[in-house]
């Protein structure tokens, strides 16, 4: 499963990332993994 992940930098503005997992907690787990200091996750999608 790949998740998309919206999140916020620190100056304000937005990008997008991506990570892949066995399913949706694993692929979150790497989302989450991948945020540097300063960023922040705002939004989670699934395609399906």
């Amino acid at each position: 499963m790949i998740l998309t992940g919206t999140i916020t930098n620190a100056d304000g503005s937005y990008q997008h990332l991506e990570a892949e997992g066995e399913n949706y907690e694993e692929a979150r787990e790497n989302l989450y993994a991948l945020l540097e200091d300063g960023q922040k996750l705002i939004a989670i999608r699934a395609d399906r």
